[in-house]
């Protein structure tokens, strides 16, 4: 498969400061890759890059080919790249059915949206959904009763009812039990080449179930990349990012 993402001299500055500095980043269709790194190394303002949520200082953001520097967000959104934020964004009044039905839907009426699903004739993509984030049972419910590693589910099966081609996802895990956090790693692990998938993560033990590839930040630029076993032997990584324990004792 080709590359999908293509990230050129990326950089976001402030004044002298540079958040991102002439970053380079190229990530193939359907990989699953995790950008880890110390608290301030470029992470999340690389995603807002990404969906335009922050424009450029410099480079460019070659999506498919196509180069969508400076495009709004809506726009980016119907180039396919979905992204969700480490803190959820779901209608709490509304059913966990309801939620989904809306978001199948661009239509900025809710109430148009809900309609138009009994209209749908793509039901089995929404089953689908509801079978990958297993809220099949929870459907009913309110979504401000969900817990909060339910409600994380919630929002990426809501990115997934615009079937992106690229997702970004930042920091999946955040506040989940151990057993919520393994759940997400079968979810992710199941989007795995039918989709591209980009997560921004501390948890090392999660980041070890999933990645493809390891792209490790530092102070905006890219300081190492490779495989879980690559990364965590790199002499500049443990200096730098983790210290003399090692990656495997990063959080």
């Amino acid at each position: 498969m080709g590359i999908i993402l293509e990230l050129k001299d990326l950089t976001k500055a402030y004044d002298t400061y540079a958040v991102v500095d002439h970053l380079n980043l190229q990530v193939n269709e359907g990989e699953l890759r995790c950008l880890i790194g110390p608290n301030g190394a470029g992470k999340t303002t690389t995603m807002d890059l990404i969906t335009g949520r922050q424009k450029t200082t410099g480079g460019q953001v070659i999506f498919d080919g196509r180069n969508i520097t400076g495009l709004k967000e809506h726009m980016i959104v119907r180039r396919g790249i979905g992204r969700k934020f480490q803190v959820p964004a779901v209608f709490k009044d509304l059913t966990v059915r309801e939620n989904l039905e809306v978001a199948f839907n661009r239509n900025p009426d809710p109430f148009a949206n809900m309609l138009m699903m009994f209209r749908r004739t793509d039901k089995a993509r929404f089953d689908e959904i509801v079978d990958l984030i297993g809220l099949g049972e929870r459907l009913g419910e309110r979504a401000g009763y969900l817990s909060h590693g339910e409600t994380q589910w919630l929002e990426i099966g809501m990115v997934l009812t615009q079937n992106p081609r690229l997702l970004l996802m930042d920091e999946p895990t955040a506040g989940m039990t151990e057993q919520e956090t393994h759940k997400t790693s079968q979810i992710f692990n199941r989007l795995r080449g039918s989709h591209t998938l980009v997560v921004v993560e501390h948890d090392m033990t999660f980041v070890r179930e999933i990645a493809d590839v390891i792209s490790v930040l530092h102070m905006g630029k890219l300081l190492a990349q490779g495989t879980m076993a690559e990364v965590e032997n790199d002499p500049k990584v443990r200096e730098v990012y983790l210290g003399a324990e090692g990656i495997s004792d990063a959080t």
